[in-house]
């Protein structure tokens, strides 16, 4: 089944803070070299995180659209 939901990052904004990633350690994760990688699709289990994390980054980089 195809998610609902897709998350971008604008990484001009994204000042790698890792908020998102300590809210959705599924979809977000900090590399070692200090770069972010994330999942787009966001799985229906991680949705409520995903959301917090959006809400938490002080930077306003992440977004949450549905799919239609």
């Amino acid at each position: 089944m195809k998610s609902r939901f897709k998350v971008s990052v604008d990484n001009d904004r994204c000042r790698r803070f890792g908020i998102c990633a300590d809210e959705a350690a599924q979809l977000f994760r900090l590399t070692p070299r200090g770069g972010l990688h994330y999942q787009r699709a966001v799985p229906a289990d991680a949705l409520e995180a995903v959301k917090a994390a959006v809400r938490s980054c002080p930077t306003l980089a992440i977004s949450l659209e549905e799919r239609r």
